[in-house]
């Protein structure tokens, strides 16, 4: 092993990801950055995700299947960089230049947790109301109280180390659970870069389900009550086909000048919103519960024509 530590390690949690963490790792090493290693952290897959891996040049832990917050801080026990970025294995980064003008912003800007905007791939026209929401509310939250996917998560390895990493006792949403723990220790933004990250949960499980369940579950930040009750089936692993597409560069931009424009008001609007959701947290649980009952139904019913 090179004794030179590397600026980054690059940390992928996998689960059977052998054919999505092939398109990964080509992106990654056709970057002009080059002073990173990938780690890949795998629950003991039964495909040929270690594999892939290898044949990348990975460093590669292995252990038992306990979810992706139990792979990422496995892997961030190992890493030797300076600073720690947390990737699903279907996400592709868009361009050779990405980490050099991600990494770029990090320094100028002297962030500790960052992330960056992401879009859905293979681009489908059905998915840009979902593309649009995401991120609106995604850079909305980054002013106030962000709510970051595991999907990209950027944090300096010595913040990550105090905080002790993710929590593993918490099912789902254990990513948002850590970046609000490390909010309250560093700053963080929302980065002028963005990435593709794979539409296959939506394809699998079904765009309206998911719709509820991630409303269900950005309630757990207000709520945090709600971790104990989620009624949410949510799958480590996923095996279908995609192709990459590039069709995202003036959506970001539009976004992003709308909220540069307007924080004052989306502050406001958050900070009412939230009060009046703490008082009838009882009748939001319960409607949120009704809410999934009846979308899960809707999917199992639509699955069957």
């Amino acid at each position: 092993m090179d004794d030179k530590k590397p600026e980054l390690s690059i940390i992928i949690p996998t689960l059977n990801e052998g054919q999505y963490l092939s398109k990964l790792l080509k992106s990654i090493k056709i970057q002009t950055y080059k002073d990173y290693e990938i780690i890949v952290s795998d629950s003991n897959s039964d495909d040929k995700t270690v594999d892939v891996a290898k044949s990348f040049g990975a460093r590669v832990f292995i252990d038992d299947r306990k979810g992706p917050g139990h792979g990422r801080n496995c892997g961030a026990k190992i890493a030797r960089g300076k600073y720690l970025l947390f990737l699903d294995a279907d996400v592709i980064l868009p361009i050779k230049t990405f980490l050099e003008d991600f990494l770029t912003e990090i320094k100028t800007k002297k962030l500790q947790l960052a992330n960056c905007f992401h879009f859905l791939y293979p681009f489908d026209v059905k998915d840009i109301p979902a593309d649009i929401l995401l991120n609106l509310y995604f850079k909305a939250r980054s002013y106030i109280s962000p709510v970051v996917p595991g999907f990209f998560i950027f944090i300096k390895k010595d913040l990550f180390d105090d905080l002790s990493g993710f929590d593993e006792t918490i099912a789902v949403c254990e990513d948002t659970e850590f970046v609000r723990r490390a909010y309250e220790h560093a700053d963080f933004k929302m980065l002028n870069q963005y990435i593709y990250f794979s539409n296959r949960r939506l394809n699998h499980e079904g765009r309206l389900k998911l719709f509820f369940v991630y409303t269900y579950l950005t309630f757990q930040d207000v709520l945090p009550a709600f971790l104990s009750k989620l009624e949410v089936d949510y799958k480590f692993g996923h095996y279908d086909k995609v192709d990459e597409h590039k069709e995202y560069d003036i959506l970001m931009a539009k976004i992003n000048s709308f909220f540069e424009n307007h924080r004052k008001l989306v502050k406001y609007a958050y900070d009412k919103n939230t009060n009046y959701a703490i008082k009838i947290k009882d009748e939001i649980t319960l409607y949120l519960n009704n809410v999934m009952g009846y979308a899960k139904k809707y999917d199992k019913k639509h699955d069957k024509k």
